[in-house]
């Protein structure tokens, strides 16, 4: 399973915006393009979805960051004993 990408785009007037569920995006004139593509790859192709625009003129920076496999993972309950040794319960008393 490929990561999820996540574009962060800041604004001129500071704004942030998070554009997720896209593979790449395009300057097309006037506007930048966020698209989404069936094959899972950066690559625009006529099978490509848009899923938003911005003003070129308005964007200072487009982040692409890709969030781990999964997004879970085990929380200790209780806290460190100093020897790195962390205590995972299983709900099931004590």
């Amino acid at each position: 399973m490929e990561p999820a990408v996540v574009f962060e785009v800041v604004l001129a007037d500071g704004a942030t915006e998070l554009i997720q569920g896209a593979n790449g995006y395009v300057p097309e004139g006037p506007l930048t393009t966020f698209f989404k593509s069936p094959r899972s790859r950066a690559a625009i192709d006529s099978r490509a979805e848009r899923v938003g625009s911005f003003r070129t003129a308005d964007i200072r920076r487009i982040v692409r960051q890709e969030n781990e496999a999964g997004g879970l993972r085990a929380v200790p309950d209780a806290v460190d004993d100093g020897y790195g040794h962390y205590d995972f319960r299983t709900g099931t008393g004590t």
